[in-house]
């Protein structure tokens, strides 16, 4: 089973590079080399996010306020599991929602730690962050356990959490930064990691459907691990503006140098 379903992926993958190219050739449709960043507009200047002091413009998910065990030291954004007040609903967001734009943050894990960024989030008050917005997986890749690698490593760092590995895997040690990048055009998503672009994809597709299908968002009513409720958020992500979102999953986690840049 496990072989057909890395079988699927990797026919998914190949469809993702396919339509990024544009091209027709059984090269063309296996290639792993990520599509060139064309047709991206220049933009204008760039948003501050983060000033290196307070967390002034962001706040927790369907809060008002920053919620406990996220502050600031030494220029750097950190968070932690063990001063948190509350385990519930400590994920970030900034308090402006963005669609066309390149997003940049340097982020650090500690020992098998776990995290993600969100940016395409729509705030929808019951329902998680994570319901509305694919995920740019952040991960301490060899300390975690072999789940945490997914199929065909679509759960590691730079994924396209549980639907689209990154190609190549270019992630730093735990307790190192790394940098990332997102850039969001026309529906348009590229992940970078470390200045190297990982993956492409579209949102909004045919080949998007397939992969929210295949991921725990899909609909099948006999897996547990499935989580229906996010299906129709999770296939109309990007189609209006969001938030730009850091999740707690309660590891020590560091953020700095954030910054945007609309498009």
């Amino acid at each position: 089973m496990k072989r057909i379903v890395c079988s699927t992926v990797s026919v998914l993958i190949s469809l993702i590079m396919l339509s990024c190219s544009g091209g027709t050739s059984s090269q063309q449709a296996t290639s792993t080399t990520p599509c060139p960043d064309n047709g991206i507009p220049e933009g204008g200047e760039w948003i501050t996010m983060f000033d290196g002091k307070t967390l002034n413009g962001w706040r927790g998910y369907g809060k008002k306020e920053v919620p406990g065990g996220w502050k600031v030291e030494d220029g750097i954004i950190t968070f932690s599991a063990i001063s948190a007040t509350s385990m519930e609903g400590a994920d970030l967001i900034y308090d402006r929602k963005f669609k066309n734009f390149v997003f940049e943050i340097e982020w650090r894990v500690g020992k098998a730690g776990n995290s993600g960024i969100f940016y395409t989030a729509q705030e929808i008050e019951g329902k998680p962050i994570y319901y509305s917005s694919p995920e740019y997986q952040l991960l301490d890749n060899v300390n975690m356990p072999d789940a945490w690698e997914g199929v065909g490593g679509n759960r590691q760092a730079g994924a396209v959490y549980d639907m689209i590995p990154p190609i190549p895997q270019s992630c730093n040690p735990y307790d190192t930064w790394n940098k990332t990048r997102i850039v969001v055009y026309n529906m348009r998503v590229i992940h970078y990691l470390n200045d190297v672009q990982i993956l492409e994809y579209q949102l909004g597709t045919p080949v998007w459907k397939a992969l929210v299908d295949k991921s725990k968002f899909g609909i099948a009513s006999n897996d547990p691990e499935k989580e229906p409720a996010a299906y129709e958020l999770m296939l109309n992500a990007g189609k209006e503006p969001g938030y730009i979102g850091l999740q707690d999953h309660g590891y020590g986690l560091a953020f700095r140098n954030i910054r945007i840049k609309e498009l």
